[in-house]
């Protein structure tokens, strides 16, 4: 296995059991930072130093993915439209009609809905059609009699069919009717776009930590001095993570069926969500036969 998929499994581990992206992003700079702060007292080995620059590299890959989803340069995934299962599918068309004449009795102005209107056409069809086999079913010829019933059947599935889609309509209108008025989040009804320059801000970062790491691991001189003038620079890469809660929540104010805060954390989750939906497909292609 490639070095980028064991880093995009491990990526993929951490991501889904954090509470947002920006919390991600905090565990995965504590660490490196904790490391840092060592070479104060003691020389860090180079697989170390390769560790936390491994470390950065996914931080920095979790950041230009987030921030491609800002721009809209990578699809967001479109909220599952949850349909109730009504199990029409398997109902006895006796039992839908029955339904149907209790519900127009309490309420006669049921009749006026397009899906119960459409039903009584259906069963009315059905009643003709049904008439005009007995009819006709004497006067045909016994070798042509499989046939002709065969038609008569095709029809007969086709009305019940289009009754029991017609139900069907009727009850997901009706469950549709008593959802909330304001739908739950989604990162889909804010603007991401106004992150993208802050994403940007902390790429650069995260990317001038990652470079100083290889090139004190690489160059293998005054590495000490290095990593601990890098420490000394960090809050930087802090005061950017932190930013990200704050301009979330100014972004939300395209959103004001939310509060700033509860708008915040779904920014954090969606974008958890969405980045772990990219690395999990690379990851099924990863796996695909060349």
């Amino acid at each position: 296995m490639r070095y980028s998929s064991v880093g995009m499994i491990d990526l993929a581990r951490r991501l889904s059991v954090e509470s947002g992206i920006v919390e991600y992003k905090r565990s995965r700079l504590a660490p490196v930072l904790s490391g840092l702060e060592t070479a104060r007292f003691r020389t860090l080995a180079l697989e170390e130093i390769a560790g936390h620059e491994r470390a950065l590299t996914l931080l920095l890959l979790t950041v230009l993915v987030q921030r491609l989803l800002a721009l809209d340069l990578i699809a967001l995934q479109k909220p599952a439209e949850e349909k109730p299962d009504f199990g029409v599918d398997g109902m006895q068309v006796n039992v839908i009609l029955s339904d149907i004449h209790s519900r127009i009795k309490a309420d006669p102005a049921l009749r006026a809905k397009s899906a119960v209107k459409n039903i009584l056409v259906q069963v009315q069809l059905y009643n003709r059609e049904n008439q005009k086999m007995r009819e006709l079913l004497p006067t045909i010829k016994n070798e042509m009699r499989a046939a002709f019933l065969g038609n008569f059947t095709q029809t007969f599935n086709r009305i019940i069919e289009s009754i029991r889609r017609n139900y069907s309509a009727l009850l997901q209108e009706e469950a549709a009717a008593e959802k909330p008025a304001h739908p739950a989040f989604s990162i889909t009804l804010v603007p991401l776009k106004g992150l993208a320059s802050l994403l940007l801000e902390q790429a650069k970062e995260f990317s001038r930590a990652r470079s100083t790491l290889a090139h004190a691991r690489e160059d293998k001189y005054k590495t000490r001095e290095i990593l601990v003038a890098l420490y000394d620079g960090r809050h930087d890469a802090i005061r950017l993570i932190e930013e990200e809660r704050k301009r979330s929540a100014g972004v939300c104010v395209e959103a004001p069926q939310f509060t700033a805060e509860m708008c915040a954390v779904g920014i954090a989750n969606g974008f958890r969500d969405e980045i772990l939906g990219v690395y999990e497909r690379q990851l099924k292609r990863d796996d695909l036969p060349a």
